[in-house]
């Protein structure tokens, strides 16, 4: 039955494809307490499939471009995601915190190279092991492209030494963060409940109306006392003489007019003194003249605006209080930049909610609809990037490939949002799948390619690799964790999220997640993910190009 099966795969490659997906799909759920493979249950699949033989019949295999074009989809869309917030960091702290993570890259990956030399270990084997080891499927990819077009060994090493130090990998990081937390754990307990407490006060939007008796307010438009930027809270409705309006930053507060505020719970409590008064009593819920609606952003030629530039208070007299965006409310203020995809509620008058509802566009069908030109000039772009070589001392030439490239282009274009027509960004959800598809293909076909040679490698020097990946993952790991913490001045939860930014790895995010229960967690993770990501597809590279020259 199992040669009449063989014999059936064998004919198909769309039909090994999606077998090796789905079956390494539903391997990657099976959990042992909190471990889990995750996608990487695809790869481990594929390995099975690519070292089925049958006598003497040709290995499986899945044409390399569909492992092209899954890496492709895969680090552009990761690229677009983490942009602006790749940007944003490096302004401050996040600096700090990269520094220290490219020292801590750069020191694993010195030592892989010395310790893989010293016990003998092929080029291809040294750079996959540090792949592995720091579970980077990217840098896999270009690691086994540069030596396809350098003629450097057997193509095949590195994702053997990959598949048998991957493990380990996410093993290593998860003990890493448990015995790190422990070390400092009376600093952990303070830091997480701190954090707890801060969080809760920050997504626990809500809303509460104060009373105008402070001097200063009086007879003044609200845009010149600037409340927002002030105390953080969005004026949605005022009451004058008991009729309910929709402020504008040109309204006039009065003395005793009542205002409603929506924003955090934390800028509530201490807005009492800048408004003046609680209201002693709720002001009346919206009636016929005003309305409040949820409204879907649908409209390509809104993204990459500020709130402040739609000027809903001048066209329809309406205001945005609270914008959703992933599946997190935030209090948005003039200067948050709109994005397809996020849903918005409106306060404006009844008899325009339906122009407002137009002007955003409010339709599902049309997210779904993706901008193709700007996506795939914005992967050609990527792909042209990738082909640049970047000499070395020596005569030597590296490049980012179809790896690197789509990333530092998905990163520009993901900072900058729009170009004239071109929307650069994608709606979360299209994102995700995206994503996700690239890089189901891409293990999929990296296992099977390397699966032969993977079982050969355990009867062989399958213990020198995985002994050489125990040393990348704990040496870099450790590393990047002291180094967090005591130069870049990070939290017990901001250092244990950088580092699973270090890892680029999902497991090690959900277990740190799972350890702080905070969002500070995500907020370092994307501080540092971007440079992890490009930081180890070059190192990779570098590694494989040093141990060539140094046989």
């Amino acid at each position: 039955m199992f040669t009449w099966l063989r014999e059936v795969v064998a004919q198909s490659e769309p039909l090994l494809l999606f077998l090796v997906i789905g079956l390494g799909f539903l391997l990657g759920q099976l959990k042992i307490r909190s471990f889990k493979l995750g996608v990487a249950g695809v790869l481990f699949v594929g390995l099975i499939f690519g070292g089925w033989r049958s006598g003497n019949d040709e290995p499986l295999t899945i044409a390399y471009q569909v492992m092209q074009l899954g890496l492709i989809l895969f680090v552009y869309t990761v690229g677009l995601t983490s942009g602006a917030g790749f940007f944003a960091a490096l302004k401050t702290r996040g600096l700090r915190f990269n520094l220290a993570l490219a020292a801590a890259l750069v020191s694993g990956g010195v030592a892989t190279l010395l310790t893989g030399e010293w016990i003998g270990l092929q080029a291809g084997h040294i750079a996959g092991v540090y792949c592995g080891g720091l579970t980077n499927t990217p840098a896999l990819a270009a690691v086994t492209e540069l030596m396809s077009n350098l003629g450097i060994g057997d193509s095949r090493d590195p994702a053997v030494a990959y598949s048998m130090t991957y493990p380990f990998g996410i093993i290593g990081g998860m003990l890493a963060f448990t015995i790190f937390q422990y070390a400092f754990r009376k600093a952990a307990e303070r830091e997480r409940s701190e954090a707890a407490a801060r969080t809760q006060m920050k997504t626990c939007v809500s809303s509460a109306e104060f009373e105008i008796r402070n001097p200063e307010l009086f007879d003044q438009p609200i845009g010149a006392v600037r409340v927002q930027d002030k105390v953080g809270l969005i004026i949605s409705r005022q009451c004058h003489s008991d009729t309910v309006t929709i402020p504008t930053k040109y309204s006039v507060l009065h003395q005793g007019d009542v205002v409603k505020v929506v924003g955090s719970e934390q800028d509530i409590e201490k807005a009492e003194s800048f408004f003046g008064a609680r209201a002693s009593e709720k002001m009346t819920e919206l009636s016929g003249a005003i309305t409040m609606r949820r409204i879907l952003v649908s409209k390509k030629k809104l993204c990459g605006k500020t709130i402040g530039e739609l000027e809903l208070d001048r066209v329809f007299n309406a205001q945005i209080t609270r914008l959703r965006r992933a599946d997190v409310d935030i209090v948005p203020d003039h200067d948050t930049i709109i994005q397809l995809g996020d849903r918005v509620r409106v306060v404006m008058p009844k008899e325009k909610a339906s122009e407002v509802a137009s002007f955003f566009g409010d339709s599902e069908r049309s997210i779904s609809e993706l901008d193709y030109t700007a996506l795939t000039l914005g992967i050609s772009l990527g792909v042209l990037i990738g082909m640049i070589p970047i000499p070395l001392p020596g005569g030597s030439f590296v490049s980012l490939g179809f790896a690197g490239g789509p990333l530092v282009a998905g990163l520009i274009l993901g900072k900058l949002g729009r170009t004239g027509p071109l929307v650069w960004a994608l709606p979360a959800e299209s994102n995700n799948a995206l994503r996700h598809i690239g890089l189901l293909f891409f293990l999929a076909s990296v296992g099977v390619m390397a699966g032969g040679r993977f079982f050969t490698a355990l009867s062989g020097n399958g213990w020198q690799l995985f002994l050489l990946g125990l040393i990348t993952t704990t040496l870099t790991t450790s590393l990047t964790l002291l180094l967090l913490r005591f130069y870049g001045k990070a939290t017990i939860i901001e250092a244990i999220g950088a580092t699973s930014g270090m890892q680029t790895q999902p497991a090690t995010l959900a277990r740190a997640y799972e350890m702080s229960q905070s969002d500070d967690t995500y907020v370092a993770y994307a501080t540092t993910y971007p440079l992890a990501m490009v930081g180890k597809i070059l190192i990779a590279q570098l590694l494989l190009l040093i141990a060539s020259a140094m046989k």
